[in-house]
Protein backbone atom coordinates (compact mmCIF):
# COMPACT_ATOMS: atom_id res chain seq x y z
CA UNK A 1 0.00 0.00 0.00
CA UNK A 2 1.31 3.37 -1.06
CA UNK A 3 1.23 5.70 2.05
CA UNK A 4 1.01 9.40 1.87
CA UNK A 5 0.96 12.35 4.76
CA UNK A 6 -0.17 15.48 3.71
CA UNK A 7 -0.45 18.65 6.19
CA UNK A 8 -3.01 20.43 6.80
CA UNK A 9 -6.00 17.87 7.24
CA UNK A 10 -8.79 18.98 5.03
CA UNK A 11 -11.47 20.76 7.46
CA UNK A 12 -14.21 19.68 5.31
CA UNK A 13 -13.52 16.19 5.93
CA UNK A 14 -13.65 16.77 9.97
CA UNK A 15 -17.75 15.49 10.06
CA UNK A 16 -15.98 12.21 8.54
CA UNK A 17 -12.74 11.77 11.03
CA UNK A 18 -16.15 11.80 13.86
CA UNK A 19 -18.29 8.86 11.86
CA UNK A 20 -15.10 6.92 12.12
CA UNK A 21 -15.20 6.48 15.75
CA UNK A 22 -18.82 6.05 16.38
CA UNK A 23 -19.39 2.61 17.10
CA UNK A 24 -16.52 2.15 19.82
CA UNK A 25 -16.27 5.77 21.37
CA UNK A 26 -17.71 5.05 24.86
CA UNK A 27 -14.90 2.51 25.27
CA UNK A 28 -12.36 5.76 23.84
CA UNK A 29 -13.41 9.19 25.08
CA UNK A 30 -14.13 10.29 28.68
CA UNK A 31 -17.00 11.95 30.02
CA UNK A 32 -15.73 15.68 29.17
CA UNK A 33 -14.81 15.10 25.31
CA UNK A 34 -16.85 16.38 22.72
CA UNK A 35 -20.36 14.32 22.46
CA UNK A 36 -21.84 15.01 19.17
CA UNK A 37 -20.21 15.75 15.47
CA UNK A 38 -21.33 19.23 15.36
CA UNK A 39 -19.40 19.24 18.67
CA UNK A 40 -16.02 17.68 17.51
CA UNK A 41 -15.90 19.70 14.48
CA UNK A 42 -16.27 22.91 16.50
CA UNK A 43 -13.55 21.62 18.49
CA UNK A 44 -10.96 20.84 15.76
CA UNK A 45 -11.83 24.27 13.94
CA UNK A 46 -11.12 26.21 17.33
CA UNK A 47 -7.83 24.80 18.14
CA UNK A 48 -6.87 25.43 14.36
CA UNK A 49 -4.00 27.89 15.14
CA UNK A 50 -2.89 25.87 18.40
CA UNK A 51 -2.25 22.08 16.50
CA UNK A 52 -0.87 21.09 13.16
CA UNK A 53 -2.86 18.35 11.52
CA UNK A 54 -1.94 15.70 8.73
CA UNK A 55 -3.72 13.90 6.47
CA UNK A 56 -3.12 10.40 5.68
CA UNK A 57 -3.96 8.69 2.18
CA UNK A 58 -3.40 4.43 1.85
CA UNK A 59 -3.53 3.67 -2.53
CA UNK A 60 -5.05 7.33 -2.73
CA UNK A 61 -7.64 7.45 -0.05
CA UNK A 62 -8.34 9.42 2.78
CA UNK A 63 -7.82 6.91 5.23
CA UNK A 64 -6.46 8.75 9.14
CA UNK A 65 -6.11 12.13 10.36
CA UNK A 66 -2.83 13.08 12.65
CA UNK A 67 -2.08 16.02 15.24
CA UNK A 68 -0.45 17.48 17.22
CA UNK A 69 -0.48 19.97 19.28
CA UNK A 70 2.83 21.77 21.42
CA UNK A 71 2.05 21.17 25.48
CA UNK A 72 5.20 23.38 26.30
CA UNK A 73 8.34 24.22 24.52
CA UNK A 74 10.20 21.06 24.71
CA UNK A 75 7.12 18.79 25.05
CA UNK A 76 4.16 18.16 22.49
CA UNK A 77 1.37 15.18 22.01
CA UNK A 78 -0.19 13.84 19.18
CA UNK A 79 -3.53 12.15 17.79
CA UNK A 80 -4.18 9.46 15.28
CA UNK A 81 -7.26 8.58 13.55
CA UNK A 82 -8.29 5.89 11.14
CA UNK A 83 -10.80 5.01 9.05
CA UNK A 84 -12.30 1.55 9.40
CA UNK A 85 -11.03 -0.04 6.47
CA UNK A 86 -7.33 0.77 7.03
CA UNK A 87 -7.49 -0.28 10.73
CA UNK A 88 -4.97 -3.81 11.08
CA UNK A 89 -3.52 -2.78 7.69
CA UNK A 90 -0.45 -1.45 8.67
CA UNK A 91 -1.45 2.33 7.80
CA UNK A 92 -0.89 4.23 11.40
CA UNK A 93 3.05 3.15 12.15
CA UNK A 94 5.12 4.56 8.91
CA UNK A 95 2.44 7.52 9.34
CA UNK A 96 3.09 7.96 12.68
CA UNK A 97 6.90 7.70 11.50
CA UNK A 98 6.89 10.67 8.98
CA UNK A 99 4.26 12.92 11.42
CA UNK A 100 6.29 12.15 14.45
CA UNK A 101 9.82 13.22 12.80
CA UNK A 102 8.16 16.57 11.50
CA UNK A 103 7.40 17.18 15.12
CA UNK A 104 10.75 16.38 16.64
CA UNK A 105 11.58 18.80 13.78
CA UNK A 106 9.74 21.57 14.92
CA UNK A 107 11.69 21.86 18.38
CA UNK A 108 10.43 19.56 21.14
CA UNK A 109 12.18 17.03 22.51
CA UNK A 110 9.79 15.01 23.98
CA UNK A 111 6.56 13.69 23.14
CA UNK A 112 3.86 12.51 26.00
CA UNK A 113 0.91 10.10 25.40
CA UNK A 114 -2.26 9.50 27.82
CA UNK A 115 -4.00 6.46 26.53
CA UNK A 116 -7.63 5.21 28.67
CA UNK A 117 -6.20 2.83 30.93
CA UNK A 118 -6.50 -0.87 29.20
CA UNK A 119 -5.40 0.38 25.64
CA UNK A 120 -2.73 -1.99 24.94
CA UNK A 121 -2.83 -2.02 21.51
CA UNK A 122 -1.56 1.75 21.27
CA UNK A 123 0.86 0.58 24.10
CA UNK A 124 2.14 -1.98 21.97
CA UNK A 125 2.92 0.94 18.88
CA UNK A 126 4.24 3.30 20.50
CA UNK A 127 6.52 1.07 22.58
CA UNK A 128 7.28 -0.42 18.76
CA UNK A 129 7.88 3.36 17.56
CA UNK A 130 10.52 3.77 20.87
CA UNK A 131 8.51 5.17 23.44
CA UNK A 132 8.93 4.04 27.35
CA UNK A 133 5.82 3.74 29.65
CA UNK A 134 6.33 6.48 32.60
CA UNK A 135 3.46 5.81 34.80
CA UNK A 136 -0.03 5.69 35.49
CA UNK A 137 -2.40 8.47 36.49
CA UNK A 138 -4.77 7.05 39.08
CA UNK A 139 -8.51 7.97 38.62
CA UNK A 140 -7.46 10.20 36.22
CA UNK A 141 -10.40 11.56 34.54
CA UNK A 142 -14.24 10.03 34.38
CA UNK A 143 -15.56 7.46 31.52
CA UNK A 144 -18.88 6.47 31.34
CA UNK A 145 -19.86 8.04 34.45
CA UNK A 146 -16.67 6.01 36.65
CA UNK A 147 -12.84 7.34 37.23
CA UNK A 148 -10.61 5.63 35.55
CA UNK A 149 -6.67 5.54 34.87
CA UNK A 150 -5.19 6.36 32.20
CA UNK A 151 -1.35 5.22 31.43
CA UNK A 152 1.92 7.86 30.40
CA UNK A 153 4.04 7.29 27.76
CA UNK A 154 7.16 9.75 26.42
CA UNK A 155 9.04 9.64 23.85
CA UNK A 156 12.00 11.44 23.81
CA UNK A 157 13.33 12.48 20.56
CA UNK A 158 16.65 10.76 20.87
CA UNK A 159 14.67 7.18 21.42
CA UNK A 160 12.83 7.88 18.75
CA UNK A 161 15.86 8.77 16.20
CA UNK A 162 16.98 5.20 17.84
CA UNK A 163 14.10 2.68 17.20
CA UNK A 164 13.56 4.34 13.39
CA UNK A 165 17.51 3.90 12.57
CA UNK A 166 18.07 6.12 9.49
CA UNK A 167 14.25 6.83 9.01
CA UNK A 168 13.58 10.44 8.47
CA UNK A 169 10.59 13.00 7.34
CA UNK A 170 9.90 13.05 3.65
CA UNK A 171 7.12 15.18 3.67
CA UNK A 172 4.40 13.30 1.91
CA UNK A 173 5.95 10.00 0.87
CA UNK A 174 5.01 7.73 3.45
CA UNK A 175 5.33 4.67 1.07
CA UNK A 176 9.26 5.43 1.38
CA UNK A 177 9.25 4.21 4.62
CA UNK A 178 8.69 0.59 6.25
CA UNK A 179 4.82 -0.08 6.67
CA UNK A 180 5.01 -3.18 7.56
CA UNK A 181 4.86 -4.26 11.85
CA UNK A 182 8.33 -3.76 13.44
CA UNK A 183 8.24 -7.10 14.69
CA UNK A 184 11.95 -6.97 15.70
CA UNK A 185 11.46 -4.25 17.93
CA UNK A 186 10.86 -4.00 21.51
CA UNK A 187 7.33 -4.66 23.00
CA UNK A 188 5.89 -4.17 26.33
CA UNK A 189 6.50 -6.89 29.14
CA UNK A 190 3.70 -9.25 29.91
CA UNK A 191 3.57 -7.96 33.51
CA UNK A 192 2.97 -4.01 31.84
CA UNK A 193 0.59 -5.54 28.54
CA UNK A 194 -1.74 -7.85 28.03
CA UNK A 195 -1.50 -8.38 25.16
CA UNK A 196 1.89 -7.28 23.89
CA UNK A 197 2.30 -8.17 20.36
CA UNK A 198 -1.11 -6.64 19.14
CA UNK A 199 -1.06 -3.78 16.69
CA UNK A 200 -4.52 -1.41 17.33
CA UNK A 201 -7.20 -2.32 14.47
CA UNK A 202 -6.68 -6.10 15.19
CA UNK A 203 -9.42 -8.26 16.32
CA UNK A 204 -10.11 -7.95 19.58
CA UNK A 205 -8.27 -4.67 20.39
CA UNK A 206 -9.76 -1.52 22.21
CA UNK A 207 -8.65 1.92 21.25
CA UNK A 208 -7.87 4.72 22.80
CA UNK A 209 -8.52 8.55 22.59
CA UNK A 210 -6.21 10.29 24.66
CA UNK A 211 -2.79 11.37 23.76
CA UNK A 212 -2.80 8.99 20.81
CA UNK A 213 -5.82 7.92 19.14
CA UNK A 214 -6.37 4.94 17.37
CA UNK A 215 -10.29 4.86 16.01
CA UNK A 216 -11.41 1.38 15.34
CA UNK A 217 -14.43 0.50 13.45
CA UNK A 218 -17.30 2.50 12.87
CA UNK A 219 -20.78 3.04 10.59
CA UNK A 220 -20.91 6.08 8.86
CA UNK A 221 -23.14 9.37 9.41
CA UNK A 222 -24.62 11.74 7.26
CA UNK A 223 -22.38 14.68 7.10
CA UNK A 224 -20.96 17.67 4.64
CA UNK A 225 -17.99 16.00 3.83
CA UNK A 226 -17.26 13.38 2.12
CA UNK A 227 -13.73 11.48 1.67
CA UNK A 228 -11.20 13.13 -0.13
CA UNK A 229 -9.38 11.19 -2.52
CA UNK A 230 -5.80 12.00 -3.78
CA UNK A 231 -6.91 10.39 -7.19
CA UNK A 232 -9.76 13.13 -7.46
CA UNK A 233 -7.15 15.60 -7.65
CA UNK A 234 -8.10 17.19 -4.21
CA UNK A 235 -4.53 16.99 -3.26
CA UNK A 236 -3.40 18.70 -0.02
CA UNK A 237 -0.80 21.31 0.53
CA UNK A 238 2.44 19.74 1.51
CA UNK A 239 4.01 20.93 4.33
Amino acid sequence: MEIEVISPFPTESLPRVWAWSERFRHQMSDDFSPQTQGEFVDAMLAADGLQKTWAVYGDGELGGMITYQRLSPWVGTAHIFVKPKFQGKGLAPPALKIAFAEMFADGIGKLSFYPLAGNWAVGSLLINLGAKREGCLRSQTIAGGKPIDMHIYGLLKEEFEHAMGTTRSRGDRGSELDSGRDSGRQKEGADQHDHPNLEPGDEGTPAATHGLQLEPDAGSIGGPAADVDRQSGQDQPGV
